[in-house]
Parts: structure tokens; C-alpha cells; sequence
């Protein structure tokens, strides 16, 4: 075997492991990086896969007669995927650098006309041999448009990203690092490394035919260009994630600090015991419970559920919550309650998002509970030993409708007696089949207790039951608890009921 033979067939070796490289890196573009195929850097791999491939089918085919099609094929079809990956290059690297016009005819001038011309002629040429020629042995040779047309088109694209590259690289060299300086700094040395790897390939392997070499050139540098840009990208949004994960840890916190979760909550009111629980689907939430002294001898409780979740929802959550508070303090029953605060949020809700409430209020001196629900679950009470749904009036969730009407409903509570609310996230808990926990098994739960237990007790009994019906199935939706004990009124307060 010649030593030329030796060189052609390590040549072809190479040049089909780039192939199989750049395939990998398009793969894990699409699979590991969640990229799409229209996306210029997929489509910058993909036409670098179906250069490599077009030009192994005609140095595979050259100098035999009888493949002379295929040569041609091969080698209008390389230089088509080569002027094409150029254009791409460009166009990603002056978009990554904000220099890309924004103007139709920018594109259609510098990408969609040359392309397109250059496509044309690529495709004409076995009839014109405009670009190249096969002659009867088989043999392909460079015509006047391959220097006139291909060369320069190719080498306009990728000089023109050099040429921003370093601009970019220089104006920017004392800023910090980032995604976008990268590939400033990459593109540079892509720039640099198809020449040097061109004239070593020259050098090594002594080949003639520069438009060989320089396809090779090309496709081993693609292969650092695209792998360094993946993964600056991959390190630039790990590190975006890493922020967002510690501003919602953050947010969390900030949630969480304006629950009340102290228990006892109001040590000083041995009327009433009181205990609520939140624990979101996402790390914020958009449940959201309360409870506060409105005065002497009326206490507040509320407990919301946001549609959707995360931090929209946390968001609205922490305006409904402020608004519900104040105007409960303001005075009125729970009803003229939550009609004022649904005004205030339809007026100004440009995200259409709404909240279920129930609110209940407490005069603690005679046991009377009056309440209203604004699209809420039905409350559980105890006040015959055992819980049993309420199933009270309700009205529109706050948000719907500006218009919207809400009724009381009242219950008289003993001593003992107790009062449990949640969210649909209770009831809805779903276990690995689909099966819902739903009010039948909350009522069980909450009845299991054992008699004088605390209310933080009662909660956690429920939720202990919802994680066991659950087991290791996600929780979909955030999962809130409230729950209230009457204790009866003090002697003091009983004497001022009385008079």
C-alpha cells in the first residue's frame, strides 16, 4: 500500500469520528441540554453532521466512474451544509453579542440571498460545472466559482464573528465572566484553531487538495467551539439556578415569617385554643392561614387558597392576606368582610387570579362562630363529640366577580367544642394510584384523635394519616390546616355576656 493510500484512508478516519463527535455533542444538545433542533446552536451541529457525511460520500466515491453522481451529490451537498453552517455561526454570535440587526432586510441581504444563490448554484453545478467538475475518471476538480463564490461567502461569516468576537472579548476584558464572554473568548480561538489545524494537517499528512484539509479543519474545531459553549451555558444557568433557588429559600422565609405558627398562640386566652399548619407543593405557596385578636372579645381566623402555585400565587397571597386582616379589624361581619375585599381585588386583579376564603369570627364571650366562605371547603366541627362537615352558604371565590354576594352562617360552640378548616390540598392528596385521601378519610383522622388532645395534636394526626395514605407519592398541592378549640369564656367574660 502507498503511502498517499495510507494518508487518504487515516484522512477518512478522522474525518468519520468528527462526524460521530458532532452527533454526540447534537444529541446531548437536544437530550442533556433541553435544546431545541431550531435553535442555532443545534443547527449549527446539525449541518456540521450532514457536512462530514456528504463529504465521506465523496472522497468515498471519487476516482470511480461509474459513482460520478455520487461525487457530485457528495460534494454540492458538502459545500451547501458548509456555507450554511457558516451563516448560522454568524448569525448565533452576533446574536449572543446583541450586534444581530433586528431588520428583515438584514437577513434577507446578508443570510437569505447569499444562502440561497450560493444553494442554487451548488445544485445546478453537475449540470454547469459552475462550482466544481468530475471528470471521466472519476476525479473532482475546483472551478472558477469555488474561489469566486464558495471561499469567500464561507470565509465572510466566520470573519465577520471573529472580528465581533474580539471586539467583544477586548471591550469587555475587565467585567466578570460570563456565559456570553465565553463565547467570545471560544469563538476567538475557533478562529484561530481551523488554520493551525489546517497547516498541521498539511504538514502530517502532506495533503494537496486545501479544500480537503480545511473541511476537516473546520469540523475538529467545531467540535471545541460547541462542546466550550454548551457547557459555559450549563455552568451560566446551574449558577441562575443556584440564585433562584436561594432567593425562593429566601421567599420561603419571608412566607413563612408572617404565619403565625407559635403554639400556644395567644397563651394569655385560656378560652380558646388555636393551631394552624401550612406546607407547600413548591418551596412558596399560595395557601394561606391567619389569625388575630380583632378586639376583646371577638377573635379572627382565616384560611385561603391561591389558584396556581409558586411565586405568583405567594405573591397574591400576601396582598389577600393584608387586605382580609385589615378589614377585619376595620369591623362588619364575615360576609360584609369578604364583599369589601373582593371589590379591592377585582378592581386591580390585571392576572385574573382568585382565592377561596373562609373567615371566621369568634365572640369569645358566648361561643357564637359566624362565618363566611368564599368558594372554600366545608368545615369540619366537633361539637356532639364527634366531626361532622358544615356544610355552610357560599359564595364566589374573591376575585370572580366584582359583584360577588356572600352569606353568613352561624354556629353556637360549647365548651370542648372544636372547629377544623383546611385546603382542597387535604382532601386531594393523591396517593401512586390516583386515589384521593378525600373527606371520609379526613373525618377519620381528625376523629382517631384521642380525647383533650391539643389542637397542634389534631393536626398532626391528620397529616400523619394524609403521609401514610400518600406514602411516596408527590405532593401537587400545598396542604394548610387550621384548627380551634373552644374553651368556654372566663368567669369574667360570662358576667359581661350576661349584663
Amino acid at each position: 500500500m502507498s503511502l498517499q493510500a495510507i494518508i487518504d484512508g487515516l484522512y477518512k478516519e478522522v474525518l468519520f469520528v468528527a462526524m460521530i463527535l458532532l452527533s454526540i455533542l447534537l444529541v446531548n444538545n437536544l437530550v442533556l441540554y433541553k435544546q431545541k433542533l431550531k435553535d442555532r446552536l443545534s443547527l449549527m451541529l446539525l449541518n456540521a453532521v450532514i457536512m462530514c457525511a456528504f463529504e465521506i460520500v465523496w472522497v468515498f466515491c471519487e476516482k470511480h466512474p461509474n459513482l460520478r453522481v455520487l461525487t457530485y451529490i457528495g460534494a454540492c451537498g458538502y459545500t451547501i451544509s458548509f456555507v450554511t453552517l457558516t451563516a448560522f455561526l454568524n448569525s448565533y454570535i452576533l446574536e449572543r453579542f446583541d450586534r444581530l440587526p433586528k431588520s428583515k432586510w438584514f437577513y434577507a441581504l446578508f443570510y437569505y440571498v447569499p444562502v440561497g444563490a450560493f444553494s442554487l448554484v451548488s445544485i445546478t453545478t453537475p449540470f454547469t460545472h459552475w462550482l466544481v467538475e468530475v471528470d471521466e475518471a472519476g476525479v473532482l476538480h475546483e472551478n472558477i466559482l469555488f474561489d469566486g463564490l464558495f471561499v469567500p461567502l464561507m470565509v465572510l461569516y466566520v470573519v465577520v464573528a471573529a472580528i465581533f468576537s474580539i471586539a467583544y472579548a477586548i471591550r469587555s476584558r475587565q467585567k466578570k465572566h460570563t456565559a456570553t464572554m465565553h463565547v467570545a473568548y471560544s469563538m476567538v480561538v475557533f478562529t484561530a484553531l481551523i488554520p493551525a489545524i489546517y497547516f498541521l494537517e498539511v504538514l502530517l499528512l502532506g495533503i494537496d487538495s486545501g479544500y480537503l484539509a480545511l473541511s476537516l479543519a473546520v469540523s475538529v474545531s467545531m467540535v471545541y467551539l460547541t462542546t466550550n459553549i454548551s457547557t459555559h451555558t450549563l455552568l451560566e444557568t446551574s449558577a441562575k439556578m443556584a440564585a433562584t433557588e436561594s432567593e425562593l429559600n429566601f421567599a420561603t422565609d419571608i412566607q413563612t415569617s408572617v404565619l403565625p405558627n407559635i403554639f400556644p398562640a395567644f397563651p394569655e386566652r385560656s378560652e380558646f385554643e388555636v393551631y394552624a399548619s401550612m406546607d407547600p407543593a413548591k418551596e412558596v405557596g399560595g395557601d394561606f392561614y391567619d389569625f388575630f385578636m380583632i378586639d376583646d372579645d371577638h377573635f379572627g381566623m382565616v384560611i385561603a387558597d391561591v389558584s396556581g402555585k409558586g411565586v405568583p400565587a405567594a405573591l397574591f397571597m400576601m396582598s389577600s392576606k393584608i387586605l382580609i386582616s385589615d378589614h377585619a379589624t376595620i369591623g362588619g361581619t364575615p360576609a360584609e368582610i369578604l364583599e369589601r375585599v373582593n371589590k379591592l381585588v377585582c378592581a386591580n386583579n390585571k392576572a385574573h387570579m382568585f382565592v377561596t376564603v373562609w373567615l371566621g369570627i369568634l365572640e369569645i364571650s358566648t361561643g357564637r362562630l359566624t362565618s363566611a366562605s368564599a368558594g372554600h371547603e366545608y368545615p369540619m366541627v366537633n361539637v356532639n363529640g364527634q366531626y361532622e362537615i358544615l356544610k355552610d352558604k357560599h359564595g364566589l371565590a374573591i376575585g370572580a366577580i366584582a359583584k360577588s354576594t356572600y352569606k353568613n352562617t352561624e354556629i353556637m360552640l360549647k365548651k370542648g367544642d372544636s372547629v377544623f378548616v383546611y385546603t382542597d390540598g387535604v382532601a386531594e392528596a393523591t396517593n401512586a394510584s390516583n386515589e384521593l385521601f378525600g373527606t371520609e378519610r379526613t373525618l377519620e383522622a381528625l376523629n382517631a384523635t384521642p380525647k383533650g388532645a391539643s389542637q397542634k395534636d389534631v393536626l398532626d394526626c391528620v397529616r400523619t394519616a394524609v403521609d401514610g395514605f400518600v406514602k411516596n407519592a408527590p405532593q401537587f398541592d400545598d396542604l394548610t390546616m387550621l384548627g380551634l378549640k373552644y374553651n368556654g369564656p372566663t368567669p369574667q367574660n360570662e358576667g359581661e355576656a350576661t349584663a
